[in-house]
């Protein structure tokens, strides 16, 4: 079988400086199966309900999963189930308003028109530019709420965790190398329907990535981007320990080594690559210093992302 694999542009601003946001994050010391029996049922019911589905049918995969991380680099301080914690809607911006016109600009230059887009880990804004126009967007997130009173969104919104245990899951988190999967995270999405991937700011609260990174190169295009972005800011405590202990320049390469390695796909459409095809640098160092001196205020957030490309192989 041929093999689908990601190119990766590695957008960078900020080598440096690790400034989190401890925000509203819930720690548990007892397991869930103690949590009273009224949120457990919620919490199942929740992992599987969508807003609204209008795919055709069930998708299915054969996707081969590379075991990247540790038990414990999955691990997080909260213990909490998602349910719980994004069971409230944060309407509120998690980056100042020049990261958000620096990801309208890198959305924009790859977003064709009329073209299908899809944010993964999504909230009530996409941070997506008025031009081009797009036939439709297609949201995933944690809140329905936050979902609903996105403006961008059109057709499909799903509220689904990804960090929820299957059997994929199971078997990463028991140390073997290589996992087959069959199960689609996001079954309501056809295959090779989405034209771009936007993920920002969510990249790293997925305990299994490697699970990600294959539900993308399956719903890609051939030719189609995906885009992680994130800054300095995170809930820290439900962020994985794989991320927590890097540097900014560091998760780079993460998020960069989870989207080539992590997972590939078996397709009948033809061969595919991958390739690094540029590293850009943009200004660190002043957020860095600012947020020594205490005053990281006085300058923009950093700007961080990684542009990911399903291509097909030439020769």
């Amino acid at each position: 079988p041929n093999m689908v694999h990601f190119s990766c542009l590695i957008v960078a601003v900020v080598e440096f400086s690790l400034v989190t946001i401890e925000g509203l994050s819930t720690t548990s010391s007892s397991p869930q199966s103690q949590l009273p029996k009224d949120i457990l049922r919620t919490l199942r019911e929740s992992s599987t309900r969508d807003a609204t589905v209008e795919a055709d049918g069930i998708q299915s995969t054969s996707c081969i999963l590379t075991n990247l991380l540790s038990a414990k680099d999955r691990s997080r301080d909260a213990d909490a189930p998602d349910a719980i914690f994004y069971d409230y809607p944060f309407l509120v911006q998690h980056n100042d308003v020049n990261f958000r016109e620096r990801l309208e600009s890198l959305y924009g230059g790859l977003i064709p028109t009329d073209g299908v887009f899809l944010d993964l880990g999504s909230s009530w804004v996409s941070h997506l530019p008025s031009e081009p126009s797009l036939s439709k967007v297609w949201l995933h997130g944690m809140n329905k709420e936050e979902l609903d009173r996105n403006p961008r969104g059109t057709g499909l919104k799903i509220v689904r965790s990804f960090n929820e245990m299957d059997g994929p899951h199971e078997s990463l988190l028991s140390g073997v190398d290589c996992v087959r999967s069959t199960l689609c995270l996001l079954p309501e999405i056809p295959s090779g329907s989405v034209d771009v991937v936007g993920i920002c700011a969510a990249f790293q609260y997925w305990r299994f990535p490697e699970r990600v990174a294959g539900e993308i190169l399956r719903v890609l295009k051939p030719g189609g981007y995906c885009v992680v972005s994130f800054s300095n800011r995170l809930f820290a405590s439900k962020a994985v320990r794989a991320w927590t202990r890097r540097s900014d320049g560091e998760r780079l390469r993460y998020v960069a080594d989870i989207l080539e390695k992590g997972a590939s796909l078996d397709e009948d459409v033809g061969s595919f690559q991958i390739s690094v095809e540029q590293l850009i640098t943009e200004g660190s160092t002043l957020a860095f210093i600012a947020s020594r001196l205490g005053y990281p205020q006085i300058v923009s957030d950093p700007f961080l992302a990684v542009v990911a490309r399903k291509m097909e192989a030439q020769g």
